[in-house]
């Protein structure tokens, strides 16, 4: 049937997919980070699947983000950025901050004691902390993975900025530029808002805005390109294993300084051309359920940005010493179950206010013509 027909290169929704196993891939990867199978001090088989492509994955929703990129004004890049990522943010931040103090205060009952712990946790929202840092002598603790989108919106305003600025044949040195500045920022000081971070993850926007402009997703990959991905993707791994280490932006870590983020983001497009290849091949109901979570990106980031700071999930991992297989299973279903529940209750919410607004705006317009004709005069 042709309303089945799996979706084109320049559909809207071509990057559902991607964006849904990248939503599993990190609430899974979150909870595993509190059992002793996720650990990340040594190398092993369970910690290079969870965290040795977890940059290439990152990198390759800032491509799937800068395929999307149009040039614009300085300003209107600024507002547009503002409005749809800034937001969010700020909603967030807001959201945590009450709940945070709310579930630490009923789980532990000290007003102080939650107090004390929620300052930490609006101070990291308010400073855009991508970790934990201290600040004139105060702990800060992160904002979550509300980095992400900070960090996005600092490298969708520089990438604006630098094809603004710059002629075409430099505007590549410009990006490299940019990049090498946010890494030097990044191991030397911990600046507020990630901007280290967003500069760092500008080459991956710009291969994502190259990417659309040269069509690359639209026909079959040239063997260069292909032959590329997988030298990137070796070479990633083997620094992974010699090294014993991974790669993390938002902690400023990379194996390999920056060739390590530029290896990333070429795994990063790598790992995009095989997911929009699957998806574009493979039709069925799992297809379709995480096609739906990718539709769903944005709300399940930021609920899940609330769940994972303002819920004392070390608790629930006590639990589970010895059987530690078993508590990963029953907090990646926990939580990833609550996040699409309050998800689905949200997007209803949603709904219900545009059918309300909509039915408001039918009814004017069935309003009396003469008392419009009369309002029209005068």
């Amino acid at each position: 049937m042709e309303g089945t027909k799996p979706r084109t290169a320049n559909s809207l929704g071509m990057f559902d997919f991607l964006k849904g196993i990248g939503m599993l891939t990190i609430v899974f990867a979150h909870s595993a980070e509190l059992y002793p199978v996720g650990a990340t001090t040594t190398i092993t088989p369970m910690t290079f699947y969870l965290f040795a492509y977890r940059e290439s994955l990152m990198a390759a929703f800032y491509i799937a983000s800068g395929y999307g990129f149009r040039k614009r004004s300085i300003g209107k890049c600024i507002d547009q950025q503002f409005k749809t990522l800034l937001k969010p943010y700020l909603y967030t931040g807001l959201a945590t901050t009450f709940f945070h103090f709310l579930i630490h205060y009923l789980t532990f009952g000290s007003v102080e004691g939650a107090a004390k712990e929620t300052l930490k946790v609006f101070g990291g929202f308010a400073l855009g902390l991508p970790h934990t840092s201290i600040y004139a002598g105060q702990t800060f603790f992160s904002c979550g993975p509300m980095w992400y989108l900070l960090s996005l919106m600092i490298a969708w305003i520089l990438l604006d900025v630098i094809l603004n600025i710059f002629p075409e044949p430099y505007i590549p040195w410009a990006v490299l530029g940019t990049m090498l500045l946010g890494w030097g920022i990044c191991i030397t000081w911990e600046v507020p808002f990630c901007i280290g971070q967003g500069m760092v993850t500008v080459p991956a926007l710009y291969v994502g805005y190259l990417a659309k402009q040269h069509k690359i997703f639209d026909r079959p990959l040239s063997w260069k390109l292909k032959l590329g991905m997988i030298a990137s993707a070796l070479a990633v791994a083997g620094l992974v294993l010699a090294t014993q280490s991974t790669d993390c932006v938002s902690m400023a870590e990379w194996t390999f300084g920056p060739v390590s983020i530029l290896l990333d983001a070429m795994t990063g497009l790598g790992m995009l051309s095989l997911l929009l290849f699957f998806q574009r091949h493979v039709d069925n109901f799992i297809t379709h359920g995480v096609q739906a979570i990718g539709q769903r990106s944005l709300y399940i980031f930021c609920i899940h940005t609330v769940e994972l700071t303002a819920i004392p999930w070390y608790l629930m991992a006590q639990k589970f010493v010895g059987r530690e297989a078993l508590g990963l299973v029953t907090h990646f279903a926990v939580s990833m179950g609550s996040i699409l529940l309050i998800c689905e209750l949200l997007l209803r919410r949603r709904d219900w206010k545009l059918q309300r607004t909509a039915a408001r705006n039918a009814a004017s317009r069935r309003a009396d013509p003469a008392q419009r004709r009369y309002a029209a005069r005068h």
